[in-house]
C-alpha cells in the first residue's frame, strides 16, 4: 500500500539521475520531468508449494505482510495536461550494470514525445540504490529497501550463486528485491485513480502500458505469469492494458524473492503463458536464439488469451551506440560516478544500428492495438541453426527477421557481438566476448559500386523499400526520412559515388 508521495524539488544543483532534461531538452519540446519519492509497504511473496506443476506454475503466495519501503519514481508529462493522449508507460527501469538505466525510454521516447504520452519510470531494483546516492546523497538518500528477513540467512552459497551463469552478482541479504511486485502494482492503480497522492490526477489517463528492457523485460514476464491475473490485483479489470518487451533473456526466470535466486522453476516460467492484453516482444539478434530463446519461441497470436506478437530485430544487438553510449553525451554526473556506458570492444565502429526506430513503430502499434483492437501485421522470424545461432546470408548478414533498407540493401555487416579484453564484461569476466553489445564493420567502395552503380541508384532502392516497411507499419512515417538518409549517408562514407 502507499502511504505517501512526495516530490523529490529538481534545482540547478539538485536534478534527476540521468535526467531526460539534460540529453532530451524536454522543456523545449513541451515536456516536464519531475521526480518522487513513493513510501509504503509492499507484501513479499514466495513460490506456492508444489507450484513446479503443469497447472501451478507461477503460483504464489504472501511470505512476509506489509514491509515498509521508500522508493522512487520519474515523470516526463506534457508541460500542458490537456495535450496528453491518454496513454501512460510505466517502465521497470532496468538495474542489470549497478545504474538506472531506462532504455526503454531511450528507445521510445520519439514516440511518447510526439504523441504527447507520459512516461513514468520506477526504480526496480534495490542494487543501484548506492550508485544513486554516490550520484547525489541529498537527493536520494531516503531511499530504502530493508529486509524484513534480514535474520534468516540465504539458502545458499552466495558466491556459488553468483557462478550461476543465470545469476548476477548483486545479491546483498540487507534489502529485499521482493518488495518490487506490490510496489508496481499499488503505483499502476494510484495512477489511474483520483486519489489526491496521485501526480497525474490532472491529466487524462485511459491506458497504462507496462515495458521493461532485458533483465527487466524478465520482471515483466514474471509479473505476467505470477501476478497480473492474481484477483487482488486485476481487481476485476486488468491492472494495465498492454505490453511492450525489449530484449528479454529467456534463460532467465526472476526469482519471486531474493531467497528463491537460483530457484529451478517450471519451465514454463521461461516463457509467458498467458496475456490477456495486447503484448509485443522485441528482440535483437543478441538474444533472439541465445540464452535458451530458440527453445521457448512463441508464435503470433489472436487468441483472447493471447494475444501476442514477436519482432525479431536484425541487424541490431542488446546494446548499440545510440541507446547506450551517444544518448548519454559523455555526461560528466556518469563519468565522475565512475559509471559512463561506453563500448568496449576491439573494432572499429560498435554496433550502431537504428533500432530505435523499430522500438518507435512498435510502441505505436501496441497503443493503435489497445485502443482500436486492430492487431499489427506479423514479422518474419530470424532463421537460426540447431544451437539457437542466427544463420548469415553471403553478405555475412543474418536471415530473415524484421529487416529494413539497411539489411535488404545492405553497404556493411552487422555483427551481434564484439571481442573485448578478458575482464571487461561483468556477466562473464572471463570471457574476451560481449554477447550484448556487437560491432558494424563497412564493405569496400568497389563492392559498393558493383552491387549498386551509384548513389542516386542506392538511394531510390532504400527509399523504395522504406516506404514499404513504413506501408507495413514497422517504421513510423515521421521516421522514414531520417532511416533514408541514415542508409545514404553510410553508403557515401563508405564508397559509394
Amino acid at each position: 500500500m502507499i502511504e505517501k508521495i512526495q516530490e523529490i524539488p529538481i534545482t540547478p544543483a539538485s536534478y534527476p539521475f540521468a535526467s531526460a532534461e539534460k540529453y532530451c531538452r524536454l522543456s523545449e519540446k513541451g515536456y516536464e520531468e519531475r521526480e518522487y519519492y513513493m513510501y509504503g509497504t509492499a507484501n513479499v511473496y514466495q513460490t506456492v508449494k508444489g507450484a513446479d506443476d503443469e497447472k501451478r506454475a507461477g503460483q504464489v503466495e504472501i511470505m512476509t505482510k506489509d514491509a515498509p519501503y521508500i522508493n522512487r519514481f520519474i515523470v516526463r508529462a506534457p508541460s500542458d495536461p490537456s495535450r496528453c493522449s491518454g496513454n501512460v508507460v510505466i517502465e521497470i527501469i532496468n538495474p542489470t550494470s549497478f545504474m538506472e538505466i531506462d532504455r526503454m525510454w531511450i528507445l521510445g521516447h520519439r514516440e511518447f514525445l510526439r504523441n504527447k504520452d507520459i512516461y513514468v519510470g520506477i526504480t526496480s531494483k534495490p542494487n543501484t540504490i548506492a550508485k544513486l546516492i554516490e550520484f547525489n546523497p541529498q537527493r536520494y538518500g531516503l531511499l530504502s529497501w530493508k529486509n524484513p528477513n534480514q535474520g534468516i540467512p540465504f539458502p545458499f552459497d552466495t558466491k556459488e550463486a553468483v557462478r550461476q551463469n543465470s545469476n548476477l552478482p548483486d545479491l546483498d541479504i540487507r534489502y529485499e528485491t521482493g518488495l518490487f511486485w506490490d510496489m508496481l502494482t499499488d503505483l499502476a492503480w494510484l495512477l489511474r485513480s483520483g486519489d489526491e497522492k496521485n501526480p497525474l490526477r490532472h491529466y487524462k489517463r485511459q491506458y497504462l502500458y507496462l515495458t521493461g528492457w532485458s533483465q527487466s523485460a524478465c520482471y515483466l514476464f514474471r509479473y505476467l505469469n505470477s501476478f497480473a491475473y492474481r484477483p487482488e490485483v486485476a481487481r476485476g479489470g486488468c491492472v494495465f492494458d498492454g505490453y511492450l518487451a525489449g530484449g528479454g533473456v529467456r534463460r532467465v526466470v526472476t526469482p519471486v524473492n531474493q531467497y528463491e535466486t537460483g530457484k529451478a522453476y517450471s519451465h514454463r516460467l521461461y516463457r509467458v503463458e498467458k496475456v490477456s492484453q495486447p503484448f509485443i516482444a522485441v528482440q535483437t539478434e543478441s538474444e533472439n536464439g541465445r540464452f535458451g530463446s530458440w527453445r521457448t519461441m512463441r508464435q503470433d497470436s489472436d487468441r483472447p488469451d493471447f494475444l501476442y506478437r514477436l519482432y525479431e530485430v536484425t541487424g541490431a544487438s542488446h546494446d548499440t551506440m545510440y541507446s547506450y553510449v551517444d544518448y548519454y553525451k559523455k555526461d560528466p554526473d556518469l563519468k565522475r560516478i565512475h559509471h559512463l556506458p561506453e563500448y568496449k570492444g576491439k573494432h572499429e565502429e560498435g554496433n550502431d544500428y537504428p533500432s530505435h526506430l523499430i522500438f518507435a513503430a512498435a510502441f505505436r502499434n501496441l497503443f493503435r492495438w489497445v485502443r482500436t483492437g486492430a492487431a499489427p501485421g506479423h514479422c518474419e522470424r530470424i532463421l537460426t541453426d540447431s544451437e539457437g545461432e542466427n544463420r548469415k546470408d553471403a553478405f555475412g548478414n543474418t536471415i530473415g527477421g524484421l529487416r529494413t533498407c539497411l539489411l535488404n540493401y545492405p553497404t556493411g555487416r552487422y555483427h551481434s557481438t564484439s571481442r573485448i579484453e578478458k575482464g571487461l564484461s561483468f556477466v562473464d569476466p572471463e570471457s574476451e566476448e560481449d554477447g550484448l553489445f556487437g560491432y558494424q564493420e563497412g564493405f569496400s567502395a568497389s563492392m559498393l559500386q558493383e552491387l549498386y552503380g551509384n548513389l542516386d541508384n542506392y538511394q531510390r532502392l532504400v527509399t523504395e523499400d522504406t516506404k514499404e516497411q513504413v506501408s507495413r507499419g514497422f517504421v513510423c512515417r515521421e521516421d522514414e526520412e531520417e532511416l533514408i538518409c541514415l542508409a545514404a549517408s553510410l553508403a557515401e562514407r563508405r564508397g559509394l559515388r
